[in-house]
């Protein structure tokens, strides 16, 4: 089945007050904090990664495969990706058999995720090796609204993947880091405000 994927990210300073925002306002909390490990596979000459698209086994309290491609058509002020995504009884098996089709692992993605729901909109506070960010997925006046809610600008907003924005920071701070992990970031300190995000 194809689903479209519309949302949009928010820096947070302060997970701990933007999650009693959300409880304030009366928002649905469905996922208590969860470790994830994400395994994101390519082509081996990348061609995924150049065409925009992505190939994601995920681990957290379920194990899925995602696949995504651009949609065929563009919004600037949200970021909409085209989403496939089954789930799998095992983990390594999903693993040995995307290698086996000739997959290559391309990046390990680890994060905490806690996610809420609220008239339409699903929110997620999500805490990652160099920062912690809010997701808001849903249809498009769902987000505005949710962002006018907790009382963001909208302007603010991020339509860059965790990925990209990777890259933005070992670019802004030259880091050799290959993977997005919280051992590789443990002794490095990043301040996120000082990248150019978009």
């Amino acid at each position: 089945m194809r689903h479209e994927e519309t949302e949009v990210k928010f820096l947070v300073e302060d997970l701990v007050a933007m999650r009693q925002r959300l409880v304030d306002l009366g928002a649905t909390l469905t996922t208590p904090r969860t470790y994830e490990e994400n395994l994101l596979f390519d082509t081996p000459d990348a061609q995924f990664r150049r065409q925009g698209r992505l190939l994601r086994l995920r681990r957290d309290r379920r194990n899925r495969i995602t696949y995504k491609e651009p949609p065929t058509h563009h919004d600037v002020d949200f970021k909409i990706m085209q989403e496939y995504e089954i789930e799998v009884s095992d983990f390594d098996q999903a693993h040995a058999i995307l290698t086996r089709l000739g997959f290559a692992l391309a990046l390990r993605f680890e994060k905490y995720r806690e996610t809420f729901t609220y008239q339409g909109a699903e929110i997620v506070l999500d805490e990652v090796p160099f920062g912690t960010f809010m997701e808001i997925e849903g249809p498009q006046e769902a987000i505005r609204a949710m962002v006018t809610a907790l009382g963001l600008a909208f302007d603010a907003r991020l339509v860059s993947s965790y990925v990209d924005i990777f890259d933005t920071v070992c670019t802004t701070y030259k880091l050799p880091i290959t993977d997005i992990t919280f051992e590789a970031f443990r002794s490095l300190a990043i301040d996120i405000r000082a990248c150019q995000l978009r």
